[in-house]
């Protein structure tokens, strides 16, 4: 069963569950959806948990929310926002992540004090957030949506979208804003990554914007033994515009991760596990 939190409080689960659980987390402008691709792929091998994350005030919130309700270790998949909120995760709490798969996580702090290049860098996602921030009082979704579209998916991407999706995209501007501020303000450093110890892949579509793949490098440098691959033709929504290069990726880092796992100790027969109380409604 693939399902997200919000069906996880209305089901009654009578199902006995053996496939690991995978938790995926979207980024900002997006929802639990986005990963229902990836839920299909991996069915018959993984279980996918792909919480809404706007449910949540905060990034802060959605951390918290996590961790108090994980009882067993979990692959963590993340994409921009919630690539970088499964990092807070495996450097509050290791012992709750089997793996982890960053995508373009959004650690733009790490910028910050970094190279003139990377202050440059760090500078524009300044100038971007102040524009954001600038529409909310000003009561100009669109026009923030509009800024950040472009500056992610290149200028006159906004009008090249259709009138619905800008429509949604618009909705919003509140919360990618608080996102887009909250990734410039993080106060964590570079070095805590370098405390992550469980099997990492690190990953980024080479058609993104500098600032994102920059970030990106900076994370695969620090974290020990983590692997980078990089999506050549593909851009900053690659897990949705490019699944049949992301999807598989993902299942070969998962499936490696529990192969190298197995080898490891003695075989033995999995105990059942049920979903209604290995991940319970929040």
């Amino acid at each position: 069963m693939n399902t997200t939190w919000a069906e996880l409080s209305s089901r009654d689960f009578t199902e006995v569950e053996f496939r690991l659980p995978v938790l995926a987390l979207h980024g900002s402008a997006s929802s639990g959806q986005q990963w229902q691709g990836l839920a299909d792929y991996l069915r018959g091998s993984y279980r996918v948990v792909a919480p809404d994350l706007c449910r949540y005030a905060s990034s802060d919130s959605a951390k918290a929310a996590i961790e108090a309700i994980i009882d067993e270790p979990m692959h963590v998949v993340g994409h921009l926002q919630g690539a970088a909120l499964a990092l807070e995760i495996a450097m509050a709490r290791p012992e709750l992540v089997r793996s982890l798969t960053l995508i373009e996580p959004t650690a733009f702090h790490l910028l910050r004090d970094g190279a003139p290049s990377d202050r440059a860098l760090f500078a524009e996602l300044v100038g971007l957030a102040d524009r954001m921030k600038a529409a909310l009082p000003a009561h100009d979704p669109a026009g923030g949506m509009s800024a950040y579209v472009d500056f992610w998916y290149a200028r006159g991407a906004w009008q090249r979208t259709s009138p619905g999706l800008r429509q949604t995209l618009a909705s919003h501007l509140t919360r990618a804003t608080a996102d887009l501020a909250a990734s410039l303000v993080a106060s964590w450093p570079a070095g805590g990554c370098a405390q992550i110890r469980c099997p990492t892949l690190v990953a980024m579509a080479l058609e993104s914007p500098s600032v994102s793949l920059r970030t990106t490098e900076i994370v695969a440098e620090t974290i020990p033994g983590a692997r980078l691959a990089m999506i050549a033709d593909a851009g900053h929504m690659a897990p949705l515009t490019d699944p049949h290069i992301v999807d598989p990726m993902i299942a070969a880092h998962l499936k490696a991760v529990d192969r190298s796992r197995a080898k490891r100790r003695p075989w033995h027969r999995a105990s059942p596990r049920s979903p209604a109380t290995s991940l319970p409604a929040i």
